[in-house]
């Protein structure tokens, strides 16, 4: 650990201070541990080390991030980012908006009956086209069924005596 030289040490007109010799003679802060009467090395010490354990705990590279799908690339390197991914992520969850991972925009897993057609992921866009087509598939087959069993029914009809 090196010595740090008092700031004021080569000012004229200065005597430098032990800051062993001033007293803190504010109120206490319990949440803290600083008490009146305690010196000034002493309370810049405990303030020190909370600062120091607090930016320890509020490192992103800390948290394991692996359910948010982040690519490394895009891992948040700040606090503040980290925070904003989670905002962002509860926001679009609120809003019922597709949560979607950096990079990967509009990506989605298609579904079983889809994956011949478009691949085991693709866009919203392309997904929804290929939905919209498979409704009208399906119209258009009910409507050749409906008209069969139209067909059939006036045949059996036919039959009846």
């Amino acid at each position: 650990m090196s010595i740090m030289k008092p700031i004021n040490a080569v000012e004229l007109g200065c005597s430098p201070t032990s800051s062993n010799c001033v007293i803190w003679q504010g109120p206490d802060i319990n949440c803290l541990q600083i008490c009146h009467g305690d010196t000034v090395t002493d309370v810049v010490h405990k303030l020190g080390c909370i600062v120091c354990e607090l930016k320890e705990q509020l490192d992103p590279t800390l948290y394991d991030l692996s359910c948010l799908d982040i690519p490394n690339c895009d891992a948040p390197t700040t606090f503040i980012d980290f925070i904003n991914i989670i905002i962002s992520r509860i926001c679009n969850l609120e809003t019922g908006e597709p949560v979607t991972t950096p990079g990967t925009e509009g990506l989605i897993t298609i579904a079983n009956c889809f994956i011949g057609t478009l691949g085991a992921t693709n866009t919203i866009a392309n997904y929804i086209y290929e939905i919209g087509n498979k409704v009208c598939e399906h119209e258009s087959q009910i409507a050749v069924l409906e008209l069969s069993v139209q067909q059939l029914f006036a045949s059996v009809e036919a039959l009846q005596p």
